[in-house]
């Protein structure tokens, strides 16, 4: 991997934020030097410990992370209101505690205050050799702040940091009398800061969430964007479950970027070129693309355009394929979408062969659910409706009967 060194672009976006973890573990065990770090809202938070290299401390906060952590008040109640979890017995005090949010203000985050003075120490961050920058914006004077920690005054940078990270349901923070509002509404992916201080070859992590983006002449940079794979969840759903699931998304989605890993969901690497595919849809027989055409409702052509006119673009439909995406991806996204149905595991990387032959395996012990497809009127098989209802149990048929007519060939040809 190369050792240039890149600027590393933190968007905000809540407890969203522990993917950013998983990216930068990714990126240290790439060996991928970081030169300087912009962030907003929680991504200013997780660069300030970048620039401290302080990456088992951070590990520790996201990967034991609860309400708490950020938000003060009673725990079970923090929890049932991240969870969406309220029943008779929690109704009381969820009320009660609201009832105190709305009288002070807004959520109180000076849990969150106290870890930033324990895990960021001022002093070291000044003196880091990767510069620092951040985004707020100030109510007081309308207008944002863009400032690398060179132009924050001196103890006043845990300070910065609550600013840049103060949504509207957080009571407001004030410095030196100035309120200040979370730097998304501003630039939520400050590659435009990044850009002002000269730095060129950039990493920006785009955590999905809500805030402005600042366009930026794109000529004279080398942007590599990092984004999720899938959704991150809530902004405010501290829970160490989800952190931990975002953790692992982070750090296998840079992994596929830096390696050039293939697929939507899964990571797999040593794809067989496209002239493989082809002649493995080419020797599918005459009976099974017949037997696929009628899970769809298609009959009456001849079945080499059956398989390439109607059934792979209806496969590739629902699976969201693009038009762009040749024969291959349609087929990798199959076996994806199975795999995850499948419940096989996401985070790891697989060779393609190995990664077919464990969805085989696992297909092979699978039965589908009690829906018998060929009683079904052919008039509604042609329809969205049918399609769409049953996506699943249509695709992962589909799928079966793919590896069925192949483990017959398999077994004709070695005289079974």
């Amino acid at each position: 991997m190369t050792n240039q060194a890149y600027g590393l672009v933190l968007a905000g976006g809540g407890a969203k934020g522990s993917y950013q973890l998983g990216v930068w573990k990714s990126l240290r065990e790439l060996g991928i030097e970081i030169e300087a770090v912009t962030g907003t809202s929680i991504g200013a938070l997780n660069g300030s410990m970048i620039a401290l290299d302080a990456f088992d401390e951070a590990y520790d906060l996201w990967y034991n992370l609860k309400p708490s952590t950020a938000i003060k008040g009673n725990e079970m109640v923090l929890e049932k209101l991240v969870n969406n979890d309220i029943d008779m017995k929690s109704f009381n005090p969820i009320l009660k505690y609201m009832r105190n949010v709305l009288e002070e203000g807004g959520l109180n985050i000076d849990p969150l205050r106290e870890v930033l003075k324990v895990k960021i120490d001022e002093n070291k961050l000044r003196a880091s050799k990767i510069d620092f920058g951040i985004v707020t914006v100030s109510l007081t004077d309308r207008k944002p702040v863009e400032v690398f920690i060179d132009k924050i005054p001196q103890g006043r940078l845990h300070d910065y940091l609550i600013a840049s990270s103060n949504l509207p349901v957080f009571k407001s923070e004030e410095i030196d009398g100035k309120k200040y509002l979370d730097g998304c509404f501003h630039d939520n992916l400050p590659i435009k800061l990044m850009a002002s201080k000269g730095y060129k070859k950039i990493i920006a992590v785009d955590l999905g969430a809500f805030g402005v983006k600042r366009s930026v002449k794109k000529d004279d940079l080398d942007i590599t964007y990092i984004t999720p794979s899938e959704p991150l969840g809530n902004s405010l759903e501290f829970k160490k479950e989800t952190a931990r699931r975002n953790i692992d998304m982070g750090y296998y989605d840079t992994l596929k970027i830096f390696k050039n890993l293939h697929g939507k969901k899964y990571y797999l690497n040593n794809l067989p070129e496209e002239d493989y595919i082809m002649n493995r849809l080419l020797s599918f027989p005459e009976s099974l693309v017949i037997n696929l055409g009628k899970l769809f409702g298609i009959e009456g052509i001849s079945y080499r355009r059956m398989l390439f006119e109607n059934i792979l673009p209806k496969v590739g439909g629902l699976l969201g394929s693009s038009d762009s995406d040749d024969y291959s991806t349609i087929i990798l996204n199959l076996y994806e979408f199975v795999a995850e149905k499948l419940k096989i595991d996401r985070y790891t990387i697989y060779n393609y062969d190995d990664f077919v032959e464990l969805v085989t395996l696992k297909l092979s012990e699978y039965s589908p659910k009690n829906i018998e497809l060929k009683i079904i009127p052919k008039i509604l098989k042609q329809s969205n409706l049918y399609k769409w209802s049953l996506k699943d149990e249509l695709l992962t048929l589909v799928l079966m009967k793919i590896v069925l007519a192949e483990s017959d060939s398999v077994k004709e040809v070695i005289g079974h």
